[in-house]
């Protein structure tokens, strides 16, 4: 059985990946909407996170892993209810082990919702897989 991540529970559609570059698609449920019935925050700050990543991903070597280190977001617009808004990333420049990217959030006619960019740090291998019990009692 595949695991299901992050992505899945908040409808990430498709991603086109290539290149430097990422798209993934989100049509806006009533799960995505704060109390003001606009897109949450959290939810376009995810949608950036995720393409600015697969833009990195796409300029990664097999063996390689990124984690996210800076994530900035500007909310510029809002997205309402049954909007399809697309996330976007490319890749401005990639180090040895750092990666700067730049992207955001568009609604329809290109609108631009968010703004973002961030650094992803570029390393050998997946992250290890944290015990729960042991990150909880960590925790407490």
């Amino acid at each position: 059985m595949t695991q299901k991540t992050f992505d899945h529970f908040i409808d990430i559609g498709p991603r086109v990946v290539k290149n430097g570059y990422c798209k993934v698609k989100l049509k806006v449920k009533k799960k995505h909407l704060n109390n003001g019935g606009i897109v949450h925050g959290g939810v376009l700050a995810s949608l950036c996170d995720v393409a600015l990543a697969g833009a990195v991903f796409s300029v990664m070597k097999e063996d390689q892993w990124c984690v996210t280190i800076q994530l900035n977001v500007e909310f510029l617009d809002p997205a309402f209810l049954n909007e399809t808004i697309y996330g976007y990333g490319k890749v401005v420049r990639r180090g040895r082990t750092l990666a700067f990217v730049e992207g955001g959030v568009l609604g329809k006619s290109k609108k631009q919702i968010t703004r973002a960019h961030g650094i992803w740090y570029i390393k050998s291998g997946p992250s290890k897989k944290i015990k729960l019990k042991k990150a909880v009692k960590r925790m407490d």
